[in-house]
């Protein structure tokens, strides 16, 4: 499992959560907790991207796969 993926599941839960609350303070808080752990998920995944040797075209992840090759 990629840290970004686990990055966005954290994100996700939050959103959900937002959803259910009554308070608009406390959706507030939520909401901006979920937009941090989306901004470390992008983070992480150029990190990875950095380090992965891969084609950029989404057809070709698609194709290939998003396990690529680390570059040594």
């Amino acid at each position: 499992m990629r840290l970004a993926d686990e990055y966005r599941r954290y994100a996700a839960d939050l959103l959900r959560l937002a959803g259910k609350q009554s308070s608009c303070a406390d959706k507030s808080h939520l909401l901006r907790m979920a937009e941090a752990w989306l901004d470390m998920s992008d983070r992480a995944a150029g990190r990875m991207k950095k380090l992965r040797a891969t084609v950029d075209h989404p057809l070709v992840e698609q194709a290939l796969g998003p396990d690529q090759p680390i570059i040594e």
